[in-house]
Formats: C-alpha cells, structure tokens, sequence
C-alpha cells in the first residue's frame, strides 16, 4: 500500500474556484491564532452511555455579533483532533460557543466501548454529546470524516442540529479515475489482521516525520506550516502516540468509513444529504490531495439548502490554513 505520506493526490484545481456561491461575513474579525498556539482547554464528558469524550471549549466573546446562547460542535478528522480547530473556534467565537470534541479514540478521548468504531456509533455518541451540553439545537462543523459523520448526524438527528457546514468532507469516490483522492488500494485494510500490521508501521515515524508528512499532504501550500507549527504537532503526536490505542484508532475509523463506502455502496451518503433540510456550507480547497475538490460542486448540489466555497489554493483543512476566510462563510451562513 502507498504511504499516505508520499501518495500525489489529483493536481490542483484552482479553476474551480468560480464555482462559489457562498456569502462572507463583511464585519471586523480579530487576528486568527497561529497554529502553534495553545488550543482552548477542555475537560472530560461522560455520556450516559459510558463512553468519554475530551471536549474542548472556546467561550463566545463578550458582546459578540450573534444572538447569544447559540453553540457550535466541531467534528475532526481521521488522524485530527479537536487542535484542529483553535484558529477557527475562535474566530467564530463572535457569534456563538465552540465545543470541539476528540472522538472517541483520538486525541485525549477514552477508545469507544467494545471498540466500536462504526459511523453509526460515532453518530450516536455526537448526538448524546449534543444533548448533554446543549439545550438548544447546534451548528455542526465537520472536516474530512468529520464531515461524513456530520453528514449523518444531520440526517439522523435533524432535531439537534441548526446548521451543517462540511470542510473538505470525505464523500465516497468510487470512480474508475487515475488521479483520484483517496488511494484506491487503501480496501486493503479491510483485510484481516491489516491493523495490526499497520499500526506497527506506523509506530515507526517519528513524531517529527509524520507532523510534517501530514503537513505536506493536507496543506495545499505546506510552507504555511512555520517551524513552530511543526514542533507543536510534533509534541501533541508524541503525547498521542504512548497511549495504547493512537495508531490503531485512526485505523480502525478508516476501515469504518471504507465499510461504509462499501455497503450500499455510496448511494448511503448522497441518500443522507438529501435528508439535511437546514442551511449549509460545502467548503472545499482547490489543491486538496486527500478528496478530489472535482467533487465539491456534486456535493453541493445533493443538499437542499446549500452554498459552496471553493478554495485556491487550499488543501485538505482550509481551517487552519485560512481560518479568517473559512469562518467569515461559517458566519454568513449563521446569520441568514
């Protein structure tokens, strides 16, 4: 199987930027966090049903733009954490208070109970966290898988959620084409005994080698990521990596989404959009090597009710590459 450090991806598609249809929020933001920067604390949530998951929280500020009492859940992805989102958290954090949450697995949540790691538990385990921090319906942010779960957690739990906005989200793509996103041979993993053997491949990069190999594959410009930005992941993965579960956690949700591509077989997706009755926001970067931004306006348009930011020169997480463009959308959708 190719590295995922090494794999090319399609070329960039800066030409599909005119696709946008999307609003921006014309008001003053302050200065976005640099992504070295401390991410917001967080504590622990037990749920009822005896999973727990590490929730980090960014406080609306004071005399914000929204109407108040309003929350927004950011959903990471496969290899993320809730870090992912500190710049953009708190940019929009002039409209409403941000939860973003490690799934069950990742970053400092506990791995989920009987090592479940289906979408569908994954769903259930968000809308559980919904309602025990929340007494209103949410904005639900999701990027890569987080996107896909998002999606049907949306579909699922339509009661829960007030808008839906998905970053670079990890649709199924099934074509027969050379220059896709995802790897093709990544089916591989569904084999028996593949995690283990995996896993130990991975334990084998340094810290260092794979937070800068993750910046090179999902950063459509990785020079973005300073020197600094790389020490600071690099210290987060070798926090990570001493927890028993780190390696085998990403791999286990990868064969959960790939099970759910293959059951179906993609139809699951595209049926489950068509379910999202609320305002949505497709954001996708042009230069994204992970899902091929050639999807991006037929993911749009299975929505009901949805715009769409394209991105030049973005990767696979415009959010932490350029937060203030990402959550002026995130706003304007907000306050339609």
């Amino acid at each position: 199987m190719t590295s995922p450090m090494t794999f090319a991806g399609p070329k960039a598609r800066d030409e599909l930027a005119e696709h946008s249809n999307a609003n921006s929020w014309p008001y003053p933001l302050p200065p976005p966090l640099d992504m070295a920067s401390l991410p917001w604390p967080g504590s622990p949530v037990h749920l009822p049903s005896g999973q727990r998951l590490f929730v980090r929280k960014t406080p609306r500020l004071p005399g914000g733009l929204g109407p108040g009492g309003e929350t927004t859940l950011y959903i990471h992805g496969l290899g993320g954490s809730s870090t992912n989102w500190t710049a953009v958290a708190g940019l929009a954090a002039v409209h409403s208070t941000g939860l973003a949450v490690d799934l069950a697995g990742c970053g400092r949540s506990d791995p989920p109970l009987g090592g479940d790691f289906s979408i569908r538990t994954q769903v259930t385990q968000l809308a559980e966290l919904i309602r025990a921090t929340s007494a209103v319906p949410v904005h639900v942010v999701g990027n890569s898988y987080g996107g896909y779960v998002s999606c049907q957690l949306a579909a699922r739990h339509p009661e829960l959620v007030k808008s839906l906005t998905l970053i670079a989200p990890a649709v199924p793509d099934l074509r027969l084409v050379r220059d896709r996103g995802a790897d093709p041979r990544l089916a591989m993993l569904l084999l028996p005994g593949s995690t283990r053997v995996v896993a130990n491949q991975l334990a084998l990069i340094s810290a260092a080698d794979r937070a800068a190999g993750m910046a090179a594959l999902c950063f459509g410009d990785p020079s973005v990521a300073l020197a600094s930005d790389l020490e600071a992941a690099a210290a987060d993965l070798e926090w990570r990596s001493e927890l028993p579960w780190a390696h085998s956690a990403m791999i286990e949700q990868l064969k959960g989404l790939m099970r759910e591509y293959l059951s179906g077989p993609q139809r699951k997706f595209w049926r489950a959009a068509e379910k999202v009755k609320v305002p949505t926001l497709v954001i996708w970067g042009t230069r994204d090597r992970l899902v091929d931004a050639r999807l991006a306006v037929r993911t749009a348009e299975a929505f009901p009710n949805a715009r769409l930011l394209i991105m030049k020169g973005a990767g696979h997480v415009p959010q932490m590459e350029l937060p203030d463009a990402t959550a002026r959308a995130m706003l304007a959708l907000w306050s339609q």
